[in-house]
């Protein structure tokens, strides 16, 4: 299996990550652009994930 097919459960899995590190960020006792850095991270990871999701199971020819 070549690396680029491996890439998507890397992608996955970093996302998987940052939506626990945002969620953390969120319920944190800091306040501020703490908890913007929580929703950017939960909202990118959301977005990268289902782009990886999507761009998988879409045929390449």
């Amino acid at each position: 299996m070549p690396r680029t097919r491996r890439l998507h459960r890397l992608v996955l899995a970093t996302s998987g990550l940052a939506v626990l590190v945002g969620i953390g960020l969120l319920i944190s006792p800091w306040d501020g652009l703490v908890v913007v850095l929580g929703w950017t991270l939960i909202i990118g990871a959301v977005i990268a994930a289902a782009l990886t999701l999507y761009l998988v199971r879409t045929p390449s020819s």
